[in-house]
């Protein structure tokens, strides 16, 4: 990701829509299994928002890549251990939980499987692992280009790529149902049309801004119920399969 991409994150991650929109979601999928979750493992940690978000389900290391990115997080008060998600720094067993938020699509993951494969490998048995990523390669555009987005994923492709490293999915869907409209809207036509060459991730009005959270909030309510048909990201919380 470009350095001006990560300061945005630090300075949106707390208030953009898109970003408290993940948290809602994350809280949706793992409300049923927080009791047996103490020791996380976020992977790929950015600037450190969602790293923090995670301590009310437990004991969190994040681990981080980008020099950048560490010292974003270190400012919110969030110490980032360097190391890389294809040759994860940690004892096999280590953690109840492992996610991935918007991991695999990067163009540094050269083999998701490899990342799928280190995050079972530190997790203890009948561990979770939760994943965000991008969705539908029709989407495609410049966010993807300032993210250095490699890929997007069906949500069948991320979710057979999950079982064939050794999972079993207890939750798969697609998210941002709700603001799918929108989004490809902007992604079809108006990032071409005035040539947007930066990510989604801006300023937004907040009285907009507050609208697409109260949207996003009841999105994440149903969830817990329902699997979205589609959606500008996919969510798969899977578990670890021990017959593997």
């Amino acid at each position: 990701m470009k350095k001006e991409e990560y300061i945005k994150m630090y300075q949106l991650e707390n208030q953009h829509f898109w970003f408290l929109g993940k948290r809602f979601f994350t809280d949706a999928v793992l409300f049923s299994c927080k009791r047996n979750i103490q020791k996380i493992l976020d992977v790929g940690s950015g600037t450190g928002g969602m790293t923090k978000f995670l301590l009310r389900y437990g004991k969190v290391t994040g681990i981080e890549k980008s020099k950048t990115a560490r010292q974003l997080a270190k400012k919110r008060g969030v110490i980032l251990i360097q190391g890389n998600a294809q040759n994860l720094p940690f004892k096999s067993g280590s953690f109840d939980l492992v996610t991935l938020f918007d991991v695999l699509y990067h163009r540094d993951i050269k083999d998701e499987k490899k990342v799928l494969s280190e995050a079972r490998r530190v997790l203890k048995d009948k561990g979770y692992l939760l994943i965000t990523d991008s969705a539908l390669e029709f989407l495609r555009g410049p966010h993807d280009e300032a993210t250095f987005g490699a890929r997007r994923y069906t949500l069948n492709q991320m979710s057979k790529l999950v079982k064939g490293c050794g999972y079993k999915i207890l939750k798969s869907s697609y998210v941002y149902f709700t603001l799918f409209p929108l989004i490809s809207i902007k992604r079809l036509l108006t990032d071409r049309i005035r040539k947007n060459r930066g990510s989604d991730v801006e300023r937004v009005n907040p009285a907009i801004n507050s609208l697409l959270i109260f949207i996003l909030r009841l999105e994440a309510f149903f969830l817990k119920f329902v699997s979205f048909p589609v959606g500008s990201s996919v969510l798969v919380l899977a578990q670890k399969d021990e017959e593997r």
